[in-house]
């Protein structure tokens, strides 16, 4: 299902039974923190695996994933993040970070936040285990096409960013064209 390069150059094959494993461990990970159906998580990153993995671990638990431009200003983060009502956050590095954290006392509603390039993915998976594949099965299944999967906002250089909803229809038609 995927490639992921390797620090010696060579690429480790991710099958698709390995990426859903990794999914249902991560969106444990997620019921374990508190994360409550309909919630919305930002995630500041460049396109890599861990996004993809995060699409469909956010789903699995039953929340909505809010994209943020990863070289969005701390303005941009806040008007995101506050607009849609995200209540947690993820970055990927420590640059990321810190533009969000100039926001972060702006922004109550954001309580949790982890960051990739810490490994905090792993540690939230590991965190997971008490959590049932039962209980990740009700919430996966809770969400009808028209509800909304992703929200992302536009860029925003013509004034306050709109954002653009995106149902599971919407990536349901997407895959079976």
């Amino acid at each position: 299902l995927f490639a992921l390069p390797q620090a010696d150059g060579s690429w480790k094959d991710v099958t698709a039974a390995e990426f859903l494993d990794q999914v249902r461990a991560l969106a444990k990970g997620l019921v374990a923190a508190g994360i409550q159906p309909g919630d919305k998580i930002g995630l500041i990153c460049r396109t890599r695996y861990e996004w993809t993995l995060l699409d469909f671990a956010v789903w699995f638990a039953g929340a909505i994933l809010v994209p943020v431009y990863d070289t969005s200003s701390p303005h941009q983060i806040h008007f995101d993040l506050s607009d849609s009502g995200a209540i947690a956050i993820i970055t990927e590095t420590a640059e990321h970070y810190a533009r969000f954290d100039e926001v972060h006392a702006e922004l109550p509603l954001v309580s949790k936040t982890w960051n990739i390039d810490r490994g905090d993915l792993a540690k939230l998976a590991a965190s997971g285990g008490e959590v049932s594949d039962d209980e990740i099965e009700r919430r996966r299944n809770l969400a009808k096409g028209k509800d909304v999967a992703t929200l992302i906002y536009t860029a925003g250089t013509t004034g306050d960013p709109k954002g653009c909803i995106l149902t599971h229809s919407n990536f349901f038609e997407l895959s079976r064209n």
